[in-house]
């Protein structure tokens, strides 16, 4: 399997940290990627190959032995969850699934928010009317972040034992919100999401995939 990645997406991540814990790291083919500082509001040169496999041309995407390219971070994971036929990552009942499928919703629209916010903040308005849609842009995003840690604060399958995909993604979300220092402290307003994100943020395979910025180019 070849892997299209960068160390900053947090999608990217969600994908690399679901190999390590069903421990299938080792048959992926890391490919880096590059990116101009554009990329959130102009087509950029994309790398060598990533178009061709995937033409919505977004990273994670997977190849797979046969040559055939999964280019969503949720479709990708259920692929190596499907491989391994070991489905450690996913609660057994159906009703625990269904449960878990509601977190890892919420938990995925943080991530969405923050990269939203990413590809804003690269932006430059250059007039004052771009510049106060860009500022309500921003606000909209920070509003749909607070809504979800507010919702993943009082939400009692985070605290359950295990590491399943809504806890992966839950775990991501807050570290990208430390990593970047445009987004707020969620600690404060959320003590309980603070003391669980404590207790996993050590996992060998979160520890493994910290992030850091992507490689950029002219």
């Amino acid at each position: 399997m070849q892997l299209y990645w960068t160390p900053a997406s947090p999608f990217t991540r969600k994908v690399c940290v679901v190999a390590r814990e069903l421990g299938l790291w080792e048959q992926i083919e890391v490919l880096p990627t590059t990116w101009t500082l554009d990329w959130g509001y102009r087509t950029p040169a994309f790398t060598a190959g990533l178009a061709e496999a995937n033409p919505v041309a977004r990273i994670p995407t997977l190849v797979i032995d046969d040559g055939i390219a999964i280019g969503d971070s949720t479709l990708i994971c259920l692929h190596l969850l499907e491989r391994t036929q070991d489905h450690l990552l996913l609660p057994e009942s159906s009703v625990a699934r269904q449960r878990m499928w509601s977190t890892y919703g919420v938990a995925d629209g943080v991530l969405e928010a923050q990269i939203a916010m990413r590809a804003e903040l690269l932006r430059h308005p250059q007039l004052e009317a771009e510049a106060t849609l860009s500022r309500s842009f921003l606000e909209k995003q920070r509003d749909r972040i607070r809504r979800c840690l507010d919702a993943l604060e009082v939400d009692d399958g985070l605290q359950h034992p295990g590491f399943n995909l809504a806890q992966i993604t839950t775990a991501i979300a807050l570290s990208y919100q430390d990593w970047r220092e445009w987004l707020f402290d969620f600690r404060q307003d959320h003590p309980r999401l603070a003391d669980w994100y404590e207790r996993v943020r050590t996992r060998p395979s979160l520890v493994a995939t910290a992030p850091q910025e992507t490689p950029t180019h002219e």
